[in-house]
């Protein structure tokens, strides 16, 4: 059925989306021995949200050819420099065998001028030194490392994803008619559902060029390092190098950094299709997750092993006094939805509270957005580029965000929680059904008198206990 100039909900689109993976047997489905569905899936659904104008499309920036020449030039500026990489002490080769292997996530917190982690770091703190970590890390938002950083053993990605790369090119993707049949049909019922003619044969000779390029990389550098464990902070984008341990038999485990749900396709698998390419164990935050969505693998692999960093710094602000300050907790996809919404909160509140803007990560690269004025004019304090979010949710009694994780750790500085009813909201359904969170349209629905109840909130998020710990420990000897 072509849906043309229909009005999509995000819940009517995912129920079709995996009904169209479903009646394919996507997840079946390989392409050159690649499950090609395990990298696609994800980032598919969400270009489809994007096309349905259920996120915020940014604006394409228009290369001249002066500017095109420019980063031409300055990529294979990059490349030459990630080569020379391979003689620095920072490379992946140095790494000591047998160390068991963190892929640490770049976004990086200032701490009294160090750089930390807020993954990988305190998770390491837990060990006995006679467990030795390793931590791989990819270049940041701003493609640079973060130095000088707390972790004492930490590489750099950068000489394995350059030779990943090189070996991507000289690979050669072969379809045959049964693999041209399966695309076709994809092709067509991605139109017939949504009316959206994507290009799904480019995108998969891209993805699976990668793939191979990398799992060749990856699975060399794993036979000449021979990690016990590989812990990933996250496996979207990591399918070729969780499925090079694996075959390498290398115990794959995820510690969670954000909050799966229904409708998170990284993670969500409710459908009962299968991923490959999943880590073997899940490390969540508590006993809270995953929170209304099945991960693809067994229940009795997903650890409750807590999230130490937030209650260090729920104790280090705990002596903060709290203030009639309401703070909106941005996300690059829905900007321009919240920027808007802090500047009607101001016009209702203004002499009651002080609004404070958080922008996301994201928001502080190139130019600054044409709506950081916009929101100075009407009043809101935008938060400076290093401000911490923790200590800012110390002074704070109020939030309001779409569905951030940050919404989730407020919750836990007793910033009581309103989400905006706009699309991707229904990731909030569950907090919002165990009235953990209120869902919102207007300012006029935001209650100053509303409090968070601790009884509510106590198994988001936990403290490692040392029964998990050994388990690890076990798994790392």
């Amino acid at each position: 059925m072509t849906k043309k100039n229909h009005n999509w909900s995000h819940d009517e689109a995912l129920n079709r989306f995996e009904f169209i993976e479903k009646k394919l047997n996507l997840d079946k489905s390989l392409i050159s021995q690649v499950p090609w569905w395990d990298m696609l899936r994800y980032k598919l659904f969400k270009e489809i949200l994007f096309d349905l104008g259920l996120r915020e499309k940014k604006k394409d920036e228009k290369k001249t050819n002066f500017k095109k020449k420019f980063f031409k030039i300055l990529k294979i500026k990059n490349y030459t420099y990630d080569f020379f990489k391979f003689f620095s002490t920072k490379s992946p080769f140095w790494i000591k065998k047998k160390s068991n292997i963190i892929l640490g996530h770049p976004r990086r917190k200032l701490e009294e001028k160090i750089y930390v982690d807020p993954y990988s770091d305190p998770f390491i703190d837990l060990f006995p030194s006679s467990i030795n970590f390793s931590v791989i890390e990819r270049k940041d938002i701003n493609n640079k490392h973060l130095s000088p950083v707390k972790t004492k053993n930490i590489f750099y990605a950068d000489t394995l994803n350059y030779l990943g790369s090189i070996f991507s090119k000289f690979q050669r993707v072969k379809l045959n008619e049964i693999d041209l049949l399966i695309i076709s049909k994809l092709e067509k019922s991605l139109y017939e559902e949504f009316s959206l003619k994507i290009d799904i044969k480019q995108k998969l000779i891209k993805m699976i060029k990668k793939w191979l390029g990398t799992h060749f990389i990856m699975s060399f550098f794993f036979k000449i390092k021979k990690p016990k464990l590989l812990i990933i902070v996250v496996s979207a984008g990591q399918e070729a190098i969780i499925s090079a341990a694996k075959s390498l038999n290398i115990t794959t485990l995820e510690l969670q950094h954000g909050t799966p749900s229904r409708g998170k396709l990284n993670y969500d698998y409710s459908s009962g299709i299968e991923k490959k390419s999943f880590p073997e164990y899940f490390l969540s935050f508590g006993d809270f997750w995953p929170l209304d969505c099945e991960l693809p693998i067994e229940k009795t692999k997903i650890i409750p092993f807590g999230y130490p960093y937030l209650f260090n710094k729920k104790n280090k602000y705990s002596n903060i006094k709290k203030e009639n300050r309401l703070v909106i907790v941005s996300q690059s996809d829905f900007t321009n939805q919240l920027s808007s919404f802090a500047q009607k909160i101001v016009k209702k509140f203004s002499n009651d509270i002080i609004v404070e803007y958080k922008p996301h990560p994201y928001e502080y690269i190139g130019p600054e957005p044409k709506y950081f004025q916009e929101l100075r004019n009407s009043g809101v304090i935008i938060s400076k580029k290093q401000s911490n979010i923790y200590e800012i949710f110390a002074r704070s009694r109020w939030q309001v965000g779409v569905f951030s994780t940050a919404l989730y750790e407020g919750l836990y500085f007793n910033v009581a929680c309103f989400v905006l009813n706009i699309s991707g909201s229904e990731h909030m359904k569950k907090m919002i059904e165990l009235d953990i969170v209120r869902l919102i349209s207007s300012p006029e629905e935001i209650d100053l008198n509303l409090k968070v109840d601790n009884n509510k909130i106590n198994k988001i998020f936990s403290l490692p206990n040392q029964k998990n710990i050994d388990y690890i420990t076990s798994l790392a000897q």
